[in-house]
């Protein structure tokens, strides 16, 4: 089974909800990156991909008739613009200090705040300012609602667990 962490500093509290008072409340940001854990990736797949500059060469009807050709007539610019994408699911749990549903929110946070992640480990590889850095793109939930579960229980360990899948899209690249 494949663990992925991922950790960035994110506001102390969320106007919005799912967690509040990260290194005491007031304003600012955590003082140390906060983590959050898939324990189990159902999918991670990845893609490069890179933008060409196709420029296609017309002929006349004259040219096709005088010197007919099946040659391809298309000329290539390759101005090395690539992307680099990591795209992942796998499922949030409560755990027994956090629920699956705060720490969703925390992973929202970490996407809102802006700028690169501090680190992406997927099982033992490592991405971050030494590498890549890695900016979440998208952060996407999926609640099964006949797991019998609450969604935000305050009573983390007693009794039912919820269960988020998640689905997240990291872009690599470096800040400018």
């Amino acid at each position: 089974m494949v663990t992925i962490t991922i950790s960035k500093k994110i506001p102390k509290t969320s106007t919005i909800g799912g967690y509040s008072d990260i290194d005491g409340g007031g304003s600012g940001d955590t003082t140390d990156p906060v983590s959050i854990t898939l324990n189990g990736a159902q999918q991670i797949s990845g893609s490069s991909k890179k933008k060409l500059i196709k420029i296609k060469i017309k002929q006349s009807p004259n040219t096709q008739n005088t010197t007919p050709s099946d040659d391809i007539n298309t000329k290539i610019v390759d101005l090395k613009e690539l992307e680099e994408t990591i795209k992942v699911r796998g499922w949030l749990e409560d755990d027994s200090t956090e629920t699956a549903w705060s720490k969703y929110w925390k992973l929202r946070a970490m996407m809102a705040r802006g700028g690169a992640l501090y680190t992406l480990v997927i099982d033992n590889v490592t991405f971050g300012s030494t590498t890549w850095e890695v900016y979440l793109e998208e952060v996407a939930w999926i609640v099964d609602p006949t797991n019998g579960s609450t969604l935000n229980t305050s009573e983390i360990g007693f009794g039912d667990s919820a269960r988020i899948t998640i689905d997240l899209a990291f872009y690599m690249g470096n800040s400018r």
